[in-house]
């Protein structure tokens, strides 16, 4: 950025430049992940896919052993539970895969490995807690602000992985509508979004840009359950 200055009668005027061309690597780098201290919701009531019942082992049958049942664990008061996912959900991956072709064995082994992970999750949830975090980026050119965020994700590497560049994308994108020209932007289309997670905000808190919502619960869950089938269970 340059600084001029020049006088116009008993008046000096000063003008500053910077460049009209920006690199996506300086968007980056003003891009961060930070812990998201105002989120307080459960991340199974925050996010879809996670419905379940907690019960006590106390009141499962006599017969049934809790500690040999998936979704067995403790709270963070150190009482024992056991966690069940409601019964049936497959989160769409078995018709996703029979569709693709996979025989019946695999698709169900498919929907069984992502209920096991499901539970092993929730388990791990209330035996240790979660925290959330936001993506926020706060670039300015010549005292303007084209900042993004997006905040209420559970998952600190996706967030590294994924939701910078998608927070990145969103400031380039609002710089380019302002006239800028950004340089160096990857052209690989990303399969996840950061709309899944929460609401892409300007920096003044008013939703803007090419997202311009987040995704409803029930398309959340048809979005999870094609790429959670996509990315892990290819056929």
């Amino acid at each position: 950025m340059a600084r001029k200055t020049l006088r116009d009668g008993n008046t000096m005027i000063a003008v500053e430049t910077a460049s009209a061309v920006i690199d996506y690597a300086d968007i980056v780098a003003a891009t961060e992940v930070v812990e998201d201290r105002f989120e307080n919701m459960t991340p199974w009531d925050h996010c879809d896919g996670f419905a379940h019942t907690r019960q006590d082992p106390r009141d499962l049958d006599d017969a049934a052993d809790a500690s040999a049942m998936q979704g067995y664990g403790r709270d963070s008061d150190g009482d024992r539970i056991v966690l069940q996912l409601t019964a049936g959900e497959d989160y769409g991956i078995y018709e996703h895969l029979r569709a693709r072709g996979a025989s019946k064995q695999v698709a169900r082994e498919a929907v069984a490995a992502a209920r096991r992970k499901t539970l092993e999750l929730l388990v791990n949830w209330y035996e240790n807690g979660w925290e959330w975090y936001g993506v926020q980026c706060e670039f300015s050119v010549l005292d303007e602000d084209f900042g993004a965020s997006v905040w209420g994700i559970d998952d600190p590497e996706y967030a590294k992985r994924d939701v910078v560049d998608e927070i990145a994308g969103e400031v380039a994108y609002n710089l380019e509508q302002a006239g800028y020209t950004v340089t160096g932007q990857p052209q690989e289309e990303k399969k996840l979004t950061a709309k899944q997670f929460g609401t892409a905000v300007s920096i003044d808190g008013i939703q803007q840009g090419h997202w311009g919502h987040s995704l409803t619960p029930d398309q959340w869950r048809a979005e999870y359950a094609r790429n959670l089938a996509a990315q892990n269970w290819k056929v």
